[in-house]
């Protein structure tokens, strides 16, 4: 199976909100303040006020109620803080208005230095200005450092102060959740050496479940034109790399047949109580869908099979492998047409009578062996799943369609000398030539074609009469030498008649 997996973050789908202490928003600086000011004060904002910064990091779904913060998993994060440059301050209507225009997402935005770091432990952490000098009033670009197996949350902008909504006036002390980005990676695998029009291709969805409450859970795959239904249907559960069947209660699994052919498996509640069971002590708890489908049509030509996979987690939090964002393309199968050339040694076709033509198999191959080609695993099917014999037919000519690709199979491009290239071997030799003994090395067709998936082969066969000479077994000469040996035989009795005679006088 193809092991180029792209997992998704360890379930990481971590808190969608951002609230302060007071439950107002994480960055709401236009909000009409009711504060006060005196004397001698230019601005409600004082720059020199002491000011902290919160960071809550969870391992868990989104939620929509802060009061459902406390009983998620939390995770650690390192988030580099950068202080954005304003020629005003934000203590002016000019420093809110400049940083009005200011784009997170802009590439020149997310190069700004990092003026300082933060690091959750348990899933939290707090600076002041007095822990961390240069945390001042001021407005900060937040970006979080790429960590293995989780996704990061999208950059976001904090300002010391920002108005609370609760009391209409300004806050120094900023309390944040970032929001992982919606990017769940779904993994996609097939099983399909040898695959060809009648065969059938193993497939398996895979995805890591995040911890909190899983109000839905349905997985589906709506499979191209070229598959026909999903057959097999079986669902696991994996932790640390290892599969356990899954027993469901209350899981519908739907096979459409027909247009579509969508396959569809739906997690009743009961399953998905057991599976948040599951999460809470395996943090890298997925589920995996695995079932057959066979390869009913072929693609067109420089086309390939494509197969998707979804998972729908609820409250509009549904991915798909079709995503551009999704390291992990689908599952694909790769057919295409292989034309075999039979030659002699002048390098013509061999035309031959319609059952004295070449026969070959097609196999798997490497050099793994010190340089000569090998063959491996099993003779393959081509054309048809029942297909192992392929004849060049009358004409030293054929061309056969639906046989997988060199470079491509089980999902993933093979490693060199793990049946990194595609044979034939001749089973059968055309009438008066002798049998090719090596396997030929197949070749996609760069000359003749622009198709990608074109492949040809040409095999060599040489003459019997240029390259055996065996004696005569008939004609003058073999009676020559017969009439000879019968002249000798009678030389010899004649001999022995005379010797019987002399002994006997």
């Amino acid at each position: 199976m193809k092991k180029n997996h792209k997992r998704i973050s360890a379930a990481v789908l971590s808190l969608a909100l951002g609230f302060s202490i007071a439950g107002a928003p994480a960055f709401a600086p236009f909000a009409s303040a009711q504060t006060t000011i005196t004397a001698g004060e230019a601005s409600t904002v004082d720059l020199t006020a002491k000011v902290s910064l919160t960071i809550n990091k969870y391992d868990s779904l989104p939620v929509t109620n802060p009061l459902a913060l406390p009983g998620l998993p939390r995770t650690d994060a390192t988030f580099d803080i950068k202080r954005i440059p304003l020629t005003n301050e934000l203590d002016t209507l000019a420093g809110w208005q400049e940083l009005a225009a200011f784009d997170s997402t802009d590439p020149a935005s997310l190069a700004l230095p990092t003026t300082f770091t933060m690091t959750t432990v348990g899933g939290t952490i707090t600076e002041t200005n007095t822990s961390q000098p240069l945390l001042t009033v001021g407005a900060y670009l937040v970006v979080e450092q790429p960590k293995a197996g989780f996704t990061e949350a999208a950059p976001f902008v904090v300002t010391l102060p920002f108005t609370d909504s609760t009391t209409g006036d300004w806050s120094y002390d900023q309390v944040v959740h970032p929001k992982n980005q919606a990017n769940i990676n779904i993994d996609k695998d097939v099983v399909d050496l040898g695959a060809t029009l009648g065969s059938t291709s193993a497939y398996t969805i895979s995805a890591p479940l995040p911890a909190g409450d899983l109000t839905t859970l349905v997985i589906s795959d709506d499979l191209p034109a070229q598959l026909g239904p999903a057959t097999g249907v079986t669902i696991y559960t994996r932790t640390g790399g290892v599969d356990t069947a899954f027993t469901t209660s209350d899981t519908d699994i739907e096979t459409t047949v027909g247009d579509g052919n969508v396959l569809s498996v739906a997690f009743g509640a009961d399953d998905r109580d057991t599976l948040q069971g599951l999460r809470l002590t395996n943090a890298d708890l997925e589920i995996v869908i695995k079932f057959n489908s066979q390869i009913v049509a072929l693609p067109a030509v420089g086309g390939s099979i494509i197969n998707h996979a979804e998972i729908d987690l609820g409250g509009g939090l549904e991915y798909s492998t079709s995503d551009p964002d999704n390291p992990n393309p689908g599952a694909e199968t790769r057919l295409g047409a292989l034309t075999i050339n039979k030659r002699d040694a002048s390098g013509n076709l061999i035309a031959s009578a319609p059952t004295e033509g070449a026969e070959f198999q097609l196999w798997r191959c490497d050099t793994s062996n010190g340089g000569s080609l090998e063959v491996r695993g099993n003779a393959l099917s081509a054309g048809t799943s029942s297909q192992t014999t392929l004849s060049t037919g009358t004409s030293g000519t054929v061309t056969i369609q639906g046989v997988q690709v060199i470079d491509f199979f089980n999902g993933a491009q093979p490693g060199a000398n793990a049946s990194d290239k595609l044979c034939v071997v001749e089973t059968k030799a055309p009438a008066g030539f002798v049998l090719n003994p090596e396997p030929q090395e197949i070749q996609f067709n760069t000359v003749t074609t622009t198709d990608p998936y074109d492949m040809v082969v040409s095999v060599t066969n040489l003459a019997e009469d240029d390259v055996v000479n065996l004696p005569e077994t008939g004609g003058n000469g073999t009676m020559a030498m017969i009439a000879a040996g019968v002249l000798v035989a009678a030389a010899g009795g004649a001999a022995a008649v005379r010797g019987n005679r002399a002994r006997n006088k």
